[in-house]
């Protein structure tokens, strides 16, 4: 969502973001020249519920007293809060869904919100029929900052940069590192890979990431151990410049397994830096992966990603060519300019303000 506050055309929304207290996020978004308000926002549970009451009523009065057009939530929790807090104002709400899985109160979400926007037409699988044939459920890729996201001029530089070897291929996870991500799945494949190749031959694994729970670090310690790889996977913390190490990297690698995400960033991402992605078979990875740019394998299967990272390493033409259509699809698919302008038309149009 910063990103696109970044892209947004200010003469079309002036945006505006309600945190739930002071941190960098409000720090940064302030330097961006884009108001802040400080309204707790909390989970959806019993107990809560007398609290999201009293947090959507501040919303609603912040609503009347900046005349508020739309608001935006992008999490599940947060549009119960901001539906309740637009009823009887007239502001429109415009839910961003991220996730596949259905969630327990998507059918009054449904109902309370003017228009939401899918970062993948899968997303929209969670919706009625209705919902998506009167036009409120709009997919809309999301896009990356293609100045940061783009290839290196240099990729044995790059490498040498960031301490990596330049004499080997180089797989590069980049997210959550916990098991629904697939991460046991990656290592378990470096495993079955290290029986086929000689070291000199197996590629290096970086797990990039923040652990959850911390305890998986331990378990792919063990496994990377058992499978006779653990010189080759390397775990590093989240990484502020990630845009640097998929640069750096032959292929991108995500496991994730069905529902734990919609279409993942990373993979257009990865593919604007000019590293080809292997992706697990779930919907949203569909949609950004095609035959051309990336390798799309079964879920919850080490042995498929083992296998497509070694027909991809073996032949380096084929590497070559898919790294170029993989850039070359986030440049026309991917940008975040085409995503802030999508988002601006459909704010348009439920507004009534369309052309």
């Amino acid at each position: 969502m910063v990103l696109l506050i970044e892209h947004l055309n200010r003469r079309v929304v002036e945006p505006m973001v309600v945190c739930p207290g002071p941190g960098e996020l409000a720090d940064h978004l302030q330097t961006l020249d884009c108001p802040v308000a400080y309204i707790p926002l909390y989970h959806i549970k019993p107990r809560t519920l007398t609290r999201v009451w009293g947090s959507s009523r501040r919303l609603r009065r912040l609503l009347r007293e900046r005349h508020v057009d739309i608001v935006a939530p992008d999490a599940s929790r947060d549009a119960v809060t901001c539906g309740l807090a637009k009823l009887g104002t007239p502001t429109k709400m415009v839910w961003f869904i991220r996730q596949t899985a259905h969630y327990a109160l998507d059918p009054l979400l449904e109902r309370l919100a003017d228009g939401m926007i899918g970062d993948s037409n899968d997303a929209g699988r969670r919706f009625s029929r209705a919902a998506r044939a009167s036009g409120k459920f709009r997919a809309i890729w999301g896009g990356v900052d293609l100045h940061r996201f783009r290839p290196a001029d240099d990729r044995t530089a790059a490498r040498l940069a960031l301490g990596l070897p330049s004499d080997r291929s180089l797989l590069t996870f980049v997210g959550q590192v916990k098991r629904e991500k697939g991460v046991l799945d990656l290592v378990d494949a470096m495993g079955l890979l290290g029986r086929e190749l000689p070291p000199e031959r197996l590629p290096l694994l970086l797990v990039i990431g923040t652990p959850g729970p911390p305890t998986i670090v331990e378990e792919i310690r063990r496994r990377a151990a058992a499978g006779g790889v653990a010189g080759s996977v390397r775990m590093l913390p989240q990484q502020d410049n990630a845009h640097e190490w998929l640069r750096a990297a032959d292929l991108l690698v995500s496991a994730s397994h069905q529902d734990t995400e919609g279409m993942s960033r990373v993979l257009y991402e990865a593919m604007a830096c000019g590293a080809v992605p292997i992706a697990t078979d779930i919907r949203g990875n569909r949609e950004a992966v095609t035959a051309e740019t990336g390798v799309i394998v079964p879920e919850r299967s080490p042995l498929d990603l083992a296998r497509a990272v070694r027909s991809l390493l073996d032949d380096p033409v084929r590497l070559a060519r898919m790294r170029a259509h993989a850039v070359q699809r986030a440049r026309e698919r991917f940008d975040i300019a085409l995503h802030a302008r999508g988002v601006e038309r459909f704010y348009a149009e439920v507004l009534g303000r369309a052309s």
